[in-house]
């Protein structure tokens, strides 16, 4: 039988179309997993958005912190900007022609880009969520606290404090544990609140609260005062629970990346759903523990 010869050319463009085939098929491959990344993407931008919803009503109905509120805004903003421009670079690579080696390098530089981000962005996101959805604010009452008059926690307070701080230290050591393997910050924020009662120009309270506030040839109205007393207790039970925490060293979860913060807010309303407070309310006199955890 006699044999034909496949001209030289001929092989050649087999060859090369053999060749050019595989990468094309690689290359839709690769441009479709970077779309549904995309579309991942786009989820996450909901995510925030509904994130940032619930950090608001938190944040009105005052049960967030004002530093964790922060810091959940500033998150959720940085990421916004961080998908908007992960998402700009992928529609440039998904409508773009590959026809060389060093377009379809770019393209999977952009993929595993964006794969590593999206991954790290749902992570950071499902943190927070969980975070969000806890109640992460403890009422303790200032009449248990305190004596009257004074902004000094009671012995029998100082000496039965686990049992008043047990309850928050175990919900955050519950949501650390979750999380093994994220290196975590603590915010531990204590406000104090007063209610509206006059303390008396005569009183060793008003001569204390007086000297706190440094005020010099004026006498403190009513309103200062009130915010200074409400200021010390929360610096004295911030003080407390620095006390109980060190004795719970042993874990880590305390000395670690811990932030300690208080602040008096005076004679504002500590709970905005209450609308028929008193002006000698005992509802008004708390200190509210708020705790927040925050992936570094």
């Amino acid at each position: 039988m006699k044999k034909t010869a496949i001209p030289l050319l001929a092989v050649l463009v087999i060859i090369t179309g053999l060749f050019s085939c595989l990468p094309q098929k690689k290359v839709n491959a690769d441009k479709k997993q970077l779309q549904q990344l995309d579309s991942q993407l786009v989820k996450h931008n909901n995510d925030l958005k509904k994130l940032d919803e619930l950090r608001k009503q938190k944040d009105e109905q005052n049960e967030i912190d004002s530093a964790a509120s922060s810091r959940i805004q500033d998150f959720i903003k940085k990421t916004e900007i961080e998908i908007d421009t992960l998402r700009n670079e992928n529609t440039i690579i998904i409508n773009g022609t590959v026809v060389n080696k060093d377009d379809w390098d770019r393209l999977r530089l952009v993929l595993s880009k964006t794969r590593s981000a999206q991954q790290r962005i749902q992570q950071k996101i499902s943190f927070l969520e969980d975070l969000m959805n806890r109640n992460i604010v403890v009422k303790l009452e200032q009449d248990v606290l305190f004596e009257p008059g004074s902004y000094r926690v009671s012995p029998a307070v100082v000496k039965d404090m686990t049992k008043i701080f047990e309850p928050a230290a175990a919900e955050i050591d519950r949501f650390t544990k979750k999380y093994p393997d994220f290196p975590l910050s603590l915010v531990i924020t204590f406000k104090g609140y007063a209610d509206a009662t006059t303390i008396g120009e005569g009183s060793s309270l008003y001569r204390d609260l007086k000297e706190r506030l440094s005020l010099s040839g004026k006498e403190p109205d009513s309103k200062e005062l009130n915010k200074e007393l409400s200021r010390a207790r929360a610096e004295a039970v911030r003080n407390l629970f620095r006390q109980f925490a060190a004795t719970k060293a042993e874990n880590g979860i305390y000395v670690r990346n811990v932030l300690y913060l208080y602040e008096g807010k005076g004679e504002a309303f500590p709970d905005p759903k209450i609308t028929d407070y008193k002006v000698s309310d005992p509802r008004r006199r708390v200190v509210l523990l708020f705790w927040s955890i925050f992936p570094d």
